[in-house]
């Protein structure tokens, strides 16, 4: 995966215009789009499906990229929104064909809303500063080199209680 500045590099020049850097930035988010949506979908085939309507739209609205914000939580953020709306039209089918079943005990509703919760998350995480954000990525993406000591923890920390400060501040939840 490409380090952040890499990436925010490559999202820039595909954002102003420069089509060799479609191919490099798409290496690059292909991956980490995967890992999310495979983490919001049931089925491997639909985190697939998610993931690459995501990256055609990353792709189609790099114009619409700010430079000055981080590109990997943009880019995240929308392969969220895709998961969501295909988890969305699923259970739109599946009322419309009436196939709905009332035996999991809210199982599945629990599950849509772990995977909203996740996409709160993620938005809440594009609003930290970049520091923030690759601690995070790198605690949870396991892309941190040897640095696991306790200056590594404290950066750790205080990184996670702004993201829980702010995505209480968004929205309002504890």
């Amino acid at each position: 995966m490409a380090q952040g500045s890499e990436l925010d590099l490559l999202m820039g020049r595909l954002a102003d215009g420069d089509r060799h850097a479609f191919s490099p930035l798409f290496k690059a988010l292909w991956s980490p789009a995967l890992r999310v949506c495979s983490r919001m979908m049931e089925r491997e085939a639909d985190a697939a499906d998610a993931a690459q309507a995501a990256m055609m739209k990353i792709l189609e609205r790099a114009a619409e990229y700010d430079k000055k914000r981080p590109a990997l939580p943009w880019a995240l953020g929308i392969a969220a929104w895709e998961c969501k709306t295909l988890l969305k039209r699923q259970q739109r089918h599946k009322e419309s064909s009436a196939e709905v079943s009332l035996s999991d005990g809210g199982a599945a509703t629990e599950e849509v809303e772990q995977r909203l919760l996740v996409e709160a998350a993620m938005h809440a995480m594009g609003t930290l500063s970049e520091a923030d954000q690759q601690t995070l990525v790198s605690t949870y993406w396991e892309t941190a080199s040897a640095e696991k000591g306790a200056t590594f923890r404290k950066r750790r920390e205080r990184a996670l209680t702004r993201l829980r400060d702010t995505f209480r501040r968004i929205y309002g939840l504890d």
